[in-house]
């Protein structure tokens, strides 16, 4: 149980060191004089070399290679914040973003790969949803809390030794996970081992039926997840960049800002937390929905009202969808143990791209149109239009 918990935070720490160089490079360009574009640009180049690098790893990754995989990436992250620390120009901004992209990628595809290994029984029917729901808590968390530490540290700190020390605590984060990764490195190892020896015993007992942990067939439903979670990260990357911009129009603090998308964060990790226990509702057309009404009363909140206290409550209320899509996501892309290798690296793919076109067509709508509302309510029509389609893919399995 304490090894467990203790590789179930790799993932929360491995947020917190993307949050610190996010919020270091967006509010080191910003205070440079640089534009919105070139500010906007930083998560771009990261997602973009995410993604084209967990498509990658899906092709080649597995169970006995993961932790390799992992290894590696920590030290190329390693070197990046290196880079950051001692080549602090603008421009090279970009290019350590672009070598973290490749770092960051390395961890979280590998790792959901081999995630449920830490339980005793990975193919069990309630292993897959307490994996999901604590992976899903553990990175939400971290997403969260990262720039509040870096914030923290940067302002108790001089403007102009700050972002180096938050740098050098995140070398020090990636040489801790490091450490644990190789701890888990040789735990996968043995298992690997122990379950190659057992192997003819396992597959007699398949043969006669009598495999009790083995979980009866359940439909698969991945791309069902990618459809609801795509969407889902389409509407969250616009409200990540939208939000501040808003809100800046509608003379908002910049603590009032930071409540309102640390709202959305915390919640979205504690209801992910929550539905550890989960069994069929994954298969349901109506509780997802359900969480998709709440993302459509925020979106609506945020389009359509301009008060503080409403933008919270939408802030709330798009924690518990978010919360949700995310788990749903998780869930069915580990549901399915002989393709989840494959399935894990698509959703990495999948929060990387939303990451890079998402902001930017925010962007680019809102100043079309001259309306700072409008990504928000086209993010409602397209969460419409995704729980249209997830109803009626999962009718038939309603009295599951």
């Amino acid at each position: 149980m304490p090894m467990r918990i203790i590789f179930y935070l790799l993932p929360c720490v491995m947020n917190i060191i993307i949050g610190l160089f996010f919020f270091i490079t967006m509010r080191r360009l910003a205070a440079s004089g640089a534009d919105s574009f070139a500010v906007a640009g930083t998560m771009a180049v990261w997602a973009f070399v995410y993604a084209i690098v967990s498509a990658l790893l899906g092709a080649v990754q597995q169970k006995g290679n993961a932790t390799k995989f992992i290894l590696a990436g920590e030290g190329i992250l390693v070197l990046s914040m290196i880079g950051f620390l001692l080549f602090p120009g603008m421009s090279m901004q970009y290019v350590w973003l672009f070598v973290s992209g490749i770092g960051t990628a390395m961890f979280f595809a590998p790792f959901q790969v081999i995630v449920k290994m830490l339980d005793g029984k990975e193919s069990s029917r309630g292993t897959v949803p307490r994996t999901a729901a604590f992976y899903t808590f553990s990175w939400s968390f971290g997403f969260a809390s990262g720039p509040f530490i870096a914030a923290l540290i940067w302002g108790l700190l001089s403007p102009e030794t700050g972002w180096r020390t938050c740098y050098k605590i995140n070398i020090l984060l990636v040489l801790i996970v490091s450490c644990f990764v190789w701890f888990l490195h040789c735990f996968i190892r043995r298992k690997n081992a122990d379950q190659d020896s057992a192997a003819e015993f396992h597959d007699d007992a398949a043969a006669a039926g009598k495999d009790s942990g083995t979980p009866e067939k359940l439909p698969d439903l991945a791309y069902l997840g990618w459809i609801v979670a795509g969407t889902g990260f389409v509407t969250i990357a616009m409200l990540r960049t939208q939000i501040p911009y808003r809100c800046n129009l509608l003379e908002m603090s910049t603590a009032q800002q930071g409540i309102i998308l640390a709202a959305v964060s915390y919640v979205q990790a504690f209801l992910a937390l929550s539905l550890w226990k989960s069994r069929r509702w994954m298969y349901h057309p109506f509780p997802i929905a359900f969480a998709a009404l709440c993302g459509l009363c925020a979106l609506l909140l945020f389009t359509f009202t301009q008060s503080y206290p409403l933008y919270v409550a939408a802030g709330l209320l798009y924690g518990c969808y978010s919360g949700a899509f995310c788990f749903f996501f998780t869930y069915h892309s580990m549901a399915n143990p002989e393709k989840s290798h494959r399935y894990v690296a698509v959703n990495e793919v999948i929060v990387g791209s939303t990451s890079v076109f998402a902001p930017l067509g925010a962007g680019i709508l809102a100043d079309v149109t001259g309306d700072s509302a409008a990504p928000f309510l086209v993010g409602a029509v397209l969460i419409f239009l995704a729980v249209l389609c997830q109803i009626a893919a999962t009718w038939r399995y309603r009295h599951l």
